[in-house]
């Protein structure tokens, strides 16, 4: 009889069971839409929110999810424990959007105040995106959380400000083998303004019409997502494939 490989006989099977039952434990935000969406091919965005399931899930990338929230934890940490934090994991909500979310990190620095969203990544990737812009997911993000602070009073312990002082987002990247860090700026303007709104716009339209919109996962960074490794609904060679998407709604039925 063939022995067991080692490594399923001791605690990483335990250590996946226990990351792939949280990640069914998402934050669910019922009738509003997730800030960290933003940006994202609407299509599949509007599958996630109908709760279609995937169509493979792998294991080692719940590890990665999970490593990068440690991070998240120890970057927090300092900034609280050096003074400049004001306000972390501070939960937005936009009723005419109907966008929810939550925000890694508000500091004050010099009376400065500037939003920063905490990213891990692989040195490999780490590094290639070390002279290129910030990507286009993470602008439409932070430009999401900037959007929504704009419109909001925010009350802290240390102060209470109106959310238009907010002109500056910062995306923070750690990589995860070497400890590197690089900072990419975001910068309010009216055309981030006009951009953030019709994104959101756009995709609420499609929701009440109830038609999901064309696949965009290849227009953006190279279109990595419309990739088997990257698209959870690849399918027969598609990704956000619409055979899965009716073989799944055929299923409920």
């Amino acid at each position: 009889m063939k022995a067991r490989p080692l490594f399923d006989t001791g605690i990483r099977p335990i250590v996946d069971d226990y990351l792939a039952k949280l990640s069914e434990e998402k934050r669910d935000y019922g009738d509003y839409w997730s800030a960290s969406s933003a940006g994202y091919c609407m299509r599949k965005v509007i599958m996630e929110r109908l709760q279609i399931p995937y169509t493979s899930t792998v294991p080692r990338v719940q590890r990665v999810f999970s490593a990068g929230d440690v991070f998240h934890e120890w970057l927090q940490r300092i900034t609280k424990g050096a003074g400049v934090s004001i306000a972390q994991e501070l939960e937005l909500v936009d009723d005419e959007r109907m966008i929810k979310g939550h925000v890694d990190d508000l500091v004050l620095i010099n009376d400065h105040l500037i939003l920063y969203d905490y990213k891990s990544a692989h040195s490999r990737s780490f590094h290639y995106a070390k002279d290129r812009p910030m990507s286009y997911y993470h602008k439409m993000q932070v430009g999401t959380y900037m959007y929504m602070l704009r419109s909001a009073v925010i009350n802290t312990p240390r102060l209470l400000i109106g959310g238009e002082t907010l002109k500056e987002a910062r995306v923070l990247k750690i990589s995860k083998d070497d400890l590197c860090m690089m900072e990419h700026q975001l910068l309010w303007t009216p055309a981030l303004e006009k951009e953030i709104t019709r994104y959101w716009d756009t995709l609420n339209r499609y929701w009440k019409s109830r038609k999901l919109p064309k696949c965009t996962c290849k227009e953006h960074e190279g279109g990595f997502m419309a990739s088997a490794k990257y698209n959870p609904y690849f399918y027969e060679g598609k990704p956000c494939s619409l055979a899965w998407y009716r073989l799944k709604l055929e299923e409920r039925q």
